[in-house]
C-alpha cells in the first residue's frame, strides 16, 4: 500500500481555479472548470479512504464469482478515462475562445446519461469489451487510476477560457453517439462516483460476511 502515500486532502485554490486565480470574479465558466477539478481530487481521495488499510484480499476479490473486485472498478475507472480523454484533446483544440463568462452548457444526451450514472443505482449497464478491467493486482491497478486522475486534470485545466460546449466527443466505444467535451467531462466525474459507489458495496459485502 505505499502507492497511497503522497496524497494530501487539502484542496487548494490555486488547484481549483489555476486560470483565474487572481481574477476578483472568476467567471461562470471558470467556475464550473474548478467544480470538476475538485470532483476529480476528491474521487482520488474518496477512493485512497476506501482502500487505505485493507488487505490484498479485501481489494482483489469480488463478492460474487462475475462480480468485479475493487482493483477491478479502479482498472475499468482508469481505462475508461483514458479511452475518453484523446476525443476530449482533440476538441479542446478545437474549441473557440468564449467571449463571455457564460456558463458552459452539458447538453441532452450528456445530462441524460449522467442521471443514470450516479449512484445509488439500480440500473446496470453492459460494459463494452474495449473497457472491461483486466488488471487484478492492486498496486498496478492503482498506478492506473491515479495516473488518469492527474492526465483527465490537466486536460480539465486545458480547457480553460474555451467555449468546449460548442465542440463535440464521439464517444469511444459508439461512435453515433456524441455529446460536447463539456458534457463528456461532467460524464466521467459521474462515473467515478458510480464505481467508488459499488466500491463501497464490496467492501461493506465483505465486512458483513465476516461480521
Amino acid at each position: 500500500m505505499r502507492l497511497l502515500e503522497g496524497l494530501t486532502e487539502k484542496i487548494s485554490p490555486v488547484e481549483l481555479l489555476p486560470f483565474e486565480s487572481q481574477a476578483a470574479h472568476p467567471g461562470a465558466s471558470t467556475l464550473q472548470l474548478a467544480s470538476l477539478l475538485k470532483q476529480i481530487l476528491r474521487a482520488t481521495l474518496e477512493a485512497r479512504k476506501l482502500v487505505q488499510g485493507r488487505s490484498s484480499d479485501d481489494l482483489t476479490k469480488g463478492i460474487e464469482p462475475e462480480s468485479w473486485s475493487v482493483a477491478e472498478c479502479l482498472d475499468h475507472l482508469a481505462r475508461t478515462t483514458s479511452a475518453f480523454l484523446p476525443a476530449i484533446s482533440t476538441a479542446i483544440v478545437a474549441a473557440p475562445k468564449l467571449t463571455s463568462n457564460r456558463k458552459l452548457r452539458t447538453g441532452t444526451i450528456a445530462s441524460l446519461l449522467i442521471r443514470r450514472l450516479e449512484p445509488p443505482y439500480r440500473l446496470r449497464y453492459k460494459v463494452l469489451s474495449q473497457l472491461m478491467p483486466l488488471e487484478n493486482d492492486f498496486d498496478a491497478a492503482w498506478v492506473a487510476f491515479e495516473n488518469s486522475q492527474s492526465r483527465l486534470s490537466e486536460s480539465v485545466r486545458s480547457a480553460a477560457g474555451l467555449a468546449i460546449d460548442q465542440r463535440k466527443v464521439p464517444c469511444p466505444v459508439c461512435a453515433h453517439v456524441t455529446y460536447n467535451a463539456y458534457g463528456a467531462f461532467r460524464m466521467l466525474a459521474a462515473h467515478q462516483r458510480r464505481h467508488l459507489w459499488q466500491i463501497q458495496q464490496i467492501l461493506g459485502a465483505l465486512d458483513g460476511r465476516r461480521a
